[in-house]
């Protein structure tokens, strides 16, 4: 009788000790559904922190770039050849959608700027898609619109944006060798500023997702 009995007591404290390892298991995996997504969360934060402000360095670099490539040269890269003809300098895409501006593949706009070789080296070769944008105010300054120099598809909505603004003056000097004021076909018009001098305020926008 004592050897069943401590049989008996044995097989109980196999049931019990059997159960807590159960239980253990149960709670450590239901800790690791918590834990994870907001692990994964703050990773996915710092990243993207971390790629807008190269974004945003990039654009830095650009504007500081020598005059015949910097971001003015960028946004004043336009060439006229008649009228149906006219567009940024070799771009070679379609436009964005409800544009009329040829838009530039990311090749494209790395043959033509340093920004374009700069966002080339680092998102594209990394598979990240972007837009490049172009912001200005309209003739009458006080609605804005836009145009795009790349166009790589509709962002999402959890897709970020560097940006950096540039001034064209009257006499700003385009690709074709016209000054922006006396060109029709440029799609940024001049706005009425409190300047004689100021043609229109541009900023360039990178969205990046």
């Amino acid at each position: 009788m004592i050897g069943q009995r401590d049989r008996a007591q044995a097989f109980t404290l196999e049931g019990f000790i059997a159960s807590i390892v159960l239980l253990v298991a149960v709670l450590f995996a239901l800790q690791a559904v918590v834990i994870a997504p907001t692990t994964g969360g703050l990773a996915d934060r710092t990243t993207q922190a971390q790629l807008q402000q190269e974004a945003q360095d990039a654009l830095s670099v650009a504007s500081q770039d020598s005059q015949d490539d910097n971001l003015s040269a960028t946004v004043l890269n336009w060439d006229t050849d008649g009228e149906d003809e006219a567009g940024f300098t070799d771009a070679n895409e379609p436009a964005a959608p409800g544009q009329g501006e040829r838009t530039y593949s990311p090749e494209g706009f790395a043959d033509q700027s340093q920004l374009g070789k700069i966002l080339e080296e680092r998102f594209s070769d990394d598979g990240w898609s972007y837009n490049v944008e172009l912001v200005y105010a309209d003739e009458d300054g006080d609605e804005f619109e836009s145009t795009y120099l790349m166009y790589q598809g509709s962002a999402p909505s959890d897709a970020f944006t560097a940006s950096h603004t540039v001034t064209l003056y009257n006499n700003s000097e385009m690709a074709n060798g016209d000054a922006v004021e006396n060109d029709t076909t440029y799609p940024i018009p001049e706005t009425d500023t409190t300047s004689d001098r100021i043609y229109n305020l541009v900023e360039v926008r990178v969205i990046l997702w």
